[in-house]
């Protein structure tokens, strides 16, 4: 297997940006994270520097998640998350997860092949091979394919994802326009709810529900994920587009 790093042919001085793209390299968006109201922590998403990898121009793209100093007392969390989208095709090329959560520590990586549909899946030094449909996305690109899709009030869109040994399908259904506060100021957005289905069936490991921005780039301005144990809100502290 070639890893992520080792097929980066070089980086991308020159900036390379596609006008039909609602994200570019420089975008940083910043949350607070509050669970059972309390807050817990930050995250953060960002798309950084056009590479090249075997061949193909791709954007990394990167998501980090941290507790602060009260929460870590108690649980710990240092996650930081690198997907690589093929720019032309909008599906992903490969993903580096490294997730610190309490005593537990996870690092994996998956490239994936689109000529021969397979993800090549390394952790713990095990090598494993997975079929996959055509033009599938990670668990973090597919965020960002997301937003380049048209949105209608009452209708959904679908996307097929492989992660965690497996292939499922993700429908985020547009649910309704909203008035959105936040930190930095009130955003008219579209609510739109994410479930994920497996083998037809939807998951039962809680619900998604995401405001993004009511024009072209769609913005995540707030997320709510429902859980067994209450419900975890993301809200948008910090905007800085390119």
């Amino acid at each position: 297997m070639v890893s992520p790093t080792n097929a980066v042919e070089k980086k991308i001085t020159a900036p390379i940006v596609p006008s039909r793209l609602p994200f570019n390299p420089g975008e940083k968006l910043v949350y607070d994270v509050k669970y059972l109201g309390v807050s817990a922590g930050t995250s953060v998403l960002a798309v950084l520097d056009a590479i090249k990898m075997n061949g193909r121009l791709v954007y990394p793209l990167l998501s980090i998640a941290q507790t602060g100093d009260f929460s870590s007392v108690f649980y710990s969390v240092n996650d930081r998350i690198e997907s690589y989208l093929d720019v032309d095709g909008l599906y992903s090329r490969a993903i580096k997860v490294k997730l610190y959560e309490g005593k537990k520590k996870r690092e994996k990586q998956i490239e994936f092949n689109p000529v021969e549909h397979k993800a090549i899946h390394v952790e713990n030094g095990k090598q494993e091979v997975f079929d996959i449909p055509e033009n599938v996305n990670d668990s973090l690109s597919v965020l960002y394919v997301f937003r380049t899709k048209p949105l209608t009030i009452g209708t959904s869109v679908f996307f097929d994802v492989h992660d965690s040994r497996k292939n499922w399908k993700l429908e985020v259904a547009a649910l309704d326009k909203e008035s959105v506060t936040t930190p930095i100021g009130i955003f008219d957005t579209i609510k739109v709810q994410a479930t994920r289905y497996y083998e037809g069936h939807p998951s039962d490991k809680g619900s998604l529900t995401i405001w993004v921005t009511d024009d072209d780039k769609k913005i995540p301005v707030q997320i709510k994920s429902k859980l067994k144990m209450g419900s975890i809100i993301t809200t948008l502290i910090s905007r800085r587009d390119q």
